[in-house]
């Protein structure tokens, strides 16, 4: 049996790794193992990780403590599970270090998760439906290994209640649903586990990463990468679909819908004023006259949503970005952009320097002055964070720029080809006369 606590580290990380670490409790180190990190080295690693994205402040990291029953288990088999659940849960993005302590009469994992992840630089949030993932795959742990699971009244309200949180995380967004057809139709239509792959790669996944248990892909719907089997369930971890795609029985093998299309509702009618329908006679009638000409109730449309609707509006997004940037800073030539860009390559460095000597100030600071320093620092950090999405969008506009006038040049040797080809076809028709 396993009980599940969580705080949140907003203070002082470094403190909080070495108390799980502290050899009295956890057989002078033997009990200490970590995913993403070395256990020496870990709170160095993470704090590169955060300076390394700029996320240095806030939520710092997450402390989960996992506390077994009595002597039920072993304090080796304890961090194995500590180990296990945290390679399910964060292994293929965040750092963990996982502590048994075994100084109290019940042996219990402290798992310190980092806040960033040493990927893409995403900040864990733990809400509502991860803290349901992190239970329900403990008590998943706890049965595999013959350990018993809490099973009070209470416990079994919140199991339907952490059941409720995964099915709506896995059905309130429509695209994780679109997700979860595209790979049924894959496994259809795929008689080895290799077309599996090649199958999703057609519909437009890609980035495929498969360690022999877990899967993880990029979809077309999100920009980050998905480990369906966390999402999904065990149906879709690498063992769930290979035994789907070679052990299931099918009457007959489907053919891969690889132009499936997707429709959500858009409304066209007119937007109604709920306070204004309430407080105003005249707003009221104005809708009556509404219902009278057939204005309302409005009929719904359907849009169309393929994978490159999404990755289209990501595009146009970026767009506009890139417009409200030369909008604001006036532009006249790309020359003028490159400058601006190399006039952000100079400050960056004086930037972070300032910012590292604050960081040392802060450590040797008393603790009224560390409020006024961690202020500064954060306006540093702000400052640095808008110079790099201002040099991204540079280096867009400048590689947008090169594209266009390619694209003209081609354009003009094709209407050259053109010509050439109308005075050639006139000359040969005067030949013929």
């Amino acid at each position: 049996m396993a009980v599940i606590k969580i705080k949140t580290i907003k203070n002082n990380l470094q403190a909080v790794i070495n108390y799980g670490k502290n050899g009295d409790k956890t057989d002078n180190g033997i009990l200490v193992s970590s995913v993403n990190c070395s256990v020496d080295t870990a709170y160095e690693e993470m704090a590169l990780t955060k300076k390394f994205f700029h996320k240095e402040t806030k939520t710092l990291g997450y402390h989960i403590i996992q506390s077994f029953k009595g002597n039920e288990v072993s304090p080796s088999m304890a961090n194995q599970i500590g180990k296990e659940l945290a390679q399910e849960l964060w292994g293929d993005k965040y750092q963990v270090v996982i502590c048994t302590h075994t100084n109290k009469e019940n042996v219990h994992n402290h798992l310190i998760l980092n806040s960033v992840s040493f990927i893409d630089g995403k900040k864990y949030h733990n809400g509502k439906e991860d803290i349901s993932f992190l239970k329900e795959a403990s008590d998943n742990l706890c049965l595999k290994y013959g350990l018993s699971i809490v099973t009070t009244p209470r416990a079994e309200k919140e199991k339907e209640f952490r059941q409720k949180n995964i099915d709506n995380f896995n059905r309130k967004d429509e695209k994780i649903q679109k997700i979860i057809s595209d790979i049924d139709e894959a496994i259809k239509s795929a008689k080895k586990y290799s077309d599996f792959k090649l199958v999703l790669t057609a519909k437009g996944y890609s980035n495929i990463k498969d360690n022999g248990k877990y899967l993880s892909l990029k979809t077309p719907y999100y920009s980050r990468n998905v480990r369906i089997d966390r999402a999904f369930g065990e149906r879709y971890s690498v063992q769930g679909i290979k035994e789907r795609i070679y052990y299931n029985i099918k009457e007959e093998i489907p053919v891969a819908n690889l132009t499936k299309k997707y429709y959500r509702k858009v409304y066209t009618g007119p937007k109604i004023n709920r306070f204004l329908l309430k407080t105003s006679s005249f707003y009221r009638l104005y809708v009556h006259y509404l219902y009278l000409f057939g204005k309302l109730p409005a009929k719904n449309k359907y849009k169309e949503l393929t994978p490159a609707y999404y990755k289209q509006q990501r595009k146009n997004k970026m767009i506009f970005e890139e417009i409200n940037f030369l909008g604001r800073n006036s532009f006249n030539s790309v020359k003028e952009v490159e400058n601006y860009m190399e006039n952000f390559e100079k400050q960056l460095p004086e930037l972070k320097g300032k910012r590292e000597n604050l960081w040392k100030k802060y450590k040797s600071a008393d603790t009224n002055k560390k409020a006024e320093i961690q202020k500064e620092i954060n306006a540093l950090t702000d400052k640095i964070d808008t110079i790099n999405a201002q040099k991204n969008a540079c280096n867009r506009i400048i590689a947008r720029y090169e594209e266009i006038k390619e694209d003209y040049k081609k354009q003009l040797e094709y209407k050259e080809k053109a010509q050439e080809l109308i005075i050639a076809d006139k000359r040969k028709k005067a030949r013929n006369r």
